[in-house]
């Protein structure tokens, strides 16, 4: 486990020699929070990138993609999934250099409500006013897969596997099985008893889980509805499926540093093997 920053650039261009790794570029909820208060955790909307033998995958389009695009310099083709299609986890789209180099080809992937296509809605984010770049002038090859949740998938390096989650709109929550290693990120989830039997089997025995904890026990009763979970249910759902190491993510974009210290003293009195996310946050299963 490392704590590199995210620009360093130490990971690129490695590949895990079995099993999978994961890098945090982006771990905030709902809007970008940079500043002095978060600085050792990161003021970035969700991105995070998993690394296996065969190449990476990108999940979520948050600001967070943004320094990880600047070092994507050689054509590549590579898996971009979008969990879901709310504003924090497409809004670094627009701003990813690879979009703009001819011999990138990105598979773009996302399991949201079916009421809208995938393109469209990231066509619409950058039209006139919007944005001054169109969708359809970008140099690099990008193809649009739409995702029913509960299935699998294959992209460039992986096999995914997908489950349904509790959230305005809904959002797709991934699973990775390579080499006897399992991985699962889920955001953003409200954890509720309907939903509490196909998200624990869907994270049996994971070696790591990443997962919603936007808020405290005492803050989601005033939020109930809002579809992201507290660090509590996260702990809960970790024992129950026999889960090796939880990873608290998204994290209220008014939660700084001292704030984050704070929850993961108390998260780890109940599941002890408890990491924050933070930006540049590297583990390898």
């Amino acid at each position: 486990m490392g704590y590199n920053t995210p620009n360093s650039g130490d990971w690129e261009g490695e590949l895990p020699m079995s099993g999978l790794a994961i890098r945090y570029w982006g771990v905030r909820g709902s809007v970008p929070m940079p500043g002095p208060g978060t600085v050792r955790y990161g003021g970035n909307t969700s991105c995070v990138e998993v690394r296996t033998p065969r190449g990476r995958v990108i999940i979520d389009a948050g600001t967070g993609i943004i320094p990880l695009g600047r070092l994507m310099t050689q054509p590549e083709e590579f898996g971009l999934v979008l969990t879901h299609l709310h504003w924090d986890h497409i809004q670094g789209f627009p701003f990813f250099l690879p979009n703009y180099r001819k011999g990138h080809t990105i598979h773009v992937y996302s399991g949201h409500k079916a009421d809208v296509s995938l393109e469209s809605v990231l066509k619409g984010q950058m039209q006139e006013p919007n944005f001054p770049v169109n969708l359809g002038g970008l140099p690099a090859t990008l193809t649009f897969n739409e995702v029913p949740k509960g299935e699998s998938f294959s992209v460039p390096g992986a096999r995914i596997s997908t489950v349904k989650l509790n959230h305005p709109n809904e959002a797709t929550g991934v699973r990775f099985d390579v080499n006897g290693r399992r991985l699962v990120h889920l955001t953003d989830h409200e954890h509720t008893p309907e939903y509490e039997d196909s998200v624990i089997s869907f994270c049996e025995g994971a070696d790591l889980l990443s997962l919603d904890t936007m808020y405290t026990p005492e803050e989601y009763e005033k939020h109930v509805g809002w579809g992201h979970s507290s660090w509590l249910h996260a702990c809960h759902i970790a024992a129950a499926a026999r889960v090796k190491q939880l990873v608290l993510f998204h994290h209220d974009p008014n939660h700084d540093d001292e704030f984050m210290d704070r929850v993961a003293d108390t998260a780890r009195r109940e599941f002890a093997n408890t990491v924050i996310a933070r930006e540049g946050l590297d583990l390898e299963l």
